[in-house]
């Protein structure tokens, strides 16, 4: 036994670091042609998923139906592969070998999808799927024409759709190498310079380690682009400082959950679904980057904010925390070079893939030449090993989204979809907004992030952009709900995994998260109505105001969530948090109205509002305090 686990293991390194050295040399060089380089890219992503999940298995036999999954998946990638050229000019029309072909892909796709993912995903996609065979069989709008069964398998396999095509470009042009960024620059000890520095921001103030965890995961997840990978780096860190201060468990947790799910929101590298935005866009993801960072800022800052708040109304005192300042300055250009390196990269236009590649070699050279950061050769591999396969559970994730995206363009469900939604809002942007949140949100309970967006992207842009949304704001819109979702209750992946770390309540836990991010439910309704989102300064003063009148409402937004600012509120603060509130959203909203000496009154309105609440806070002793 033992022998044949080492043997599952060699493998599975050898896999994990051929996957990672093809797809560096193909970062710089690409020396196949798209269909065969995606073709290469899936027969990995089968050998890391189902050798990782064999060496898991403890039944031999389902570790031997495994493995046999495994020889077809790969004797069916080595099929397309030498017959690529005739797939594709039989597109629709498959021979009896290709149509088994492509039924051996889908089926050992969906298994990957299941291990990887679990349930949900597959039963998302089993529905459309289900609809592009059989939808002939229905009345109504929902009818399409019929189709051949050899016709729906090629279109979402060998025909080299489906399965192949944009997501599966996605996931080997530029998903995987960030990655894998991301997981070798966790070997070097960055999250514990990213700790210290969280320490210097939150350790002044009462809600000094609730803050401390905000702004470490702020900063991680600059390099993660995944919310449960945050709540697993800074879980066993922040947790300990958070339950010292007085934070309940499920406060706690609810805190740690809400900040890691920032991690996808803020550039650079923020996950699977903002690289499928730059290329449904049709933008360099520079375009992306930058328009994701006032609003991830604007996140932080209202998370920062409600911890604050809290603090306040529990009475929280503020724990010393030490910092070790000579930690920062020895690690500090292991963080600071890599991610200045992405940024510089990214904006002069340099892919996705490529960026990502110089960021691995420039973080081994930094991390390698600072003492206390220098790993093992054993650290270094099951890093990149740890990395490919997390490369891969996206990868096969973004396939089975391929055929679903088939299926709407096939068939015509997507524009049908959205036909049936504009239908709905009766031609109202503020209605059809609020339809895209509901099925964002469902979705994103249901399917990991990328996935809710890709779905959210084709069924519901096309709602959007006629009533007059701007493509990357309305974009952005539908990524912001799909992320949020990660903490929005009943199903909050980051909520999940902060009460497996805390042991406490997870239904208390997400409440606590869901109260906190409610600040995200507001920013993608500004970003769609003011264009101060997309860095638009026609109207400067409207653009100034607004800036100024967006911190304001969501300081006196936090204030109403929590009861409390400078002290827990008293009677007289609660109708002035709100009229604060309304007044300053009010000026971001509809600003455009106004000529430029009424905006600013407006604004300087609601900025003394929020000044004289908190002067008579500080002032005066409340009549009512708020419960802690």
């Amino acid at each position: 036994m033992e022998s044949r686990i080492s043997l599952s293991k060699l493998l599975l390194t050898i896999g994990a670091l051929g996957m990672v050295a093809y797809h560096a040399v193909a970062s710089q060089y690409l020396f196949f042609g798209q269909w065969e380089h995606q073709t290469i890219h899936f027969a990995f992503l089968f050998f890391l998923i189902f050798v990782s999940y064999a060496r898991k298995a403890k039944s031999p036999a389902f570790k031997g139906f495994l493995y046999l999954c495994l020889a077809v998946a790969l004797a069916g990638c080595a099929y397309v592969y030498l017959n690529i050229e005739e797939l594709e000019m039989s597109q629709g029309f498959p021979s009896r070998a290709a149509l088994v072909v492509g039924v051996c892909l889908i089926l050992c796709t969906s298994l990957g999808t299941y291990l990887s993912w679990g349930l949900p995903l597959l039963v998302v996609a089993l529905v459309f799927v289900g609809y592009f065979f059989l939808g002939h069989l229905l009345s109504g709008p929902l009818y399409h024409t019929p189709f051949s069964f050899d016709y729906v398998i090629s279109y979402l396999s060998v025909g080299l759709s489906g399965l192949y095509g944009l997501f599966m470009s996605i996931s080997a042009d530029q998903v995987f190498m960030f990655v894998v960024f991301g997981a070798l620059l966790g070997i070097f000890k960055v999250e514990g310079l990213l700790m210290e520095v969280g320490k210097i921001l939150g350790r002044r103030l009462r809600g000094g380690a609730g803050l401390t965890a905000v702004f470490s995961n702020s900063l991680i997840g600059m390099v993660s682009g995944a919310p449960v990978a945050n709540v697993a780096i800074t879980g066993p860190f922040v947790l300990p400082y958070m339950r010292k201060s007085g934070y309940t468990v499920d406060e706690a947790g609810g805190v740690l959950a809400c900040s890691a799910t920032g991690s996808q929101l803020m550039p650079p590298v923020m996950g699977a679904a903002a690289f499928m935005m730059a290329t449904f866009i049709g933008q360099p993801y520079a375009v992306v980057m930058v328009a994701a960072l006032l609003p991830a800022a604007l996140f932080y800052f209202a998370v920062a904010v409600g911890v604050q708040f809290l603090s306040v109304r529990k009475n929280l005192q503020t724990v010393h925390l030490e910092v070790d300042w000579r930690l920062i300055r020895r690690r500090m250009f292991v963080f600071i070079v890599p991610i200045g390196l992405i940024f510089a990269m990214l904006l002069l236009r340099y892919g996705p893939a490529n960026t990502a590649f110089w960021a691995c070699v420039v973080t081994a050279v930094t991390g390698f030449a600072v003492k206390d950061t220098r790993p093992t050769l054993r650290e270094v591999v099951d890093s990149l090993v740890s990395g490919a396969i997390t490369g891969a559970k996206i990868g096969i994730s973004l396939a089975l989204i391929g055929m679903v995206a088939q299926t709407l363009i096939s068939t015509g469900l997507g524009s049908k979809l959205a036909s049936l939604i504009h239908l709905l809002a009766g031609g109202q942007l503020f209605i059809a907004l609020l339809v895209t949140m509901l099925v964002a949100l469902v979705l994103g309970c249901a399917v990991p992030p990328a996935a809710a967006y890709a779905l959210c992207a084709i069924i519901i842009i096309p709602t959007l952009t006629p009533l007059g949304v701007d493509l990357l704001q309305a974009h952005m819109y539908c990524f912001y709900f799909s992320i949020i979702a990660a903490v929005t209750p009943p199903v909050g992946l980051a909520s999940l995994a902060a009460t497996g770390i805390s042991g406490g309540n997870y239904a208390i836990t997400s409440v606590h998260g869901f109260r906190l991010a409610l600040s995200g439910f507001i920013l993608p309704f500004l970003i769609v109505y003011n264009p101060v989102f997309s860095w638009d300064f026609a109207d400067p003063v409207w653009a100034g105001c607004s800036l100024v009148c967006i911190l304001v409402g969501l300081t006196a937004m936090s204030g109403l969530l929590y009861g409390a600012m400078l002290r827990p509120f008293a009677a007289r603060d609660w109708p002035l948090a709100l009229a604060g509130m309304v007044v300053a959203f009010w000026v971001v909203l509809f600003g455009a109205g106004l000529d430029a000496a009424q905006t600013m009154a407006v604004t300087v309105a609601a900025v003394g509002i929020l000044a004289a609440q908190l002067w008579m806070q500080q002032r005066f002793t409340p009549l009512v305090s708020a419960e802690a």
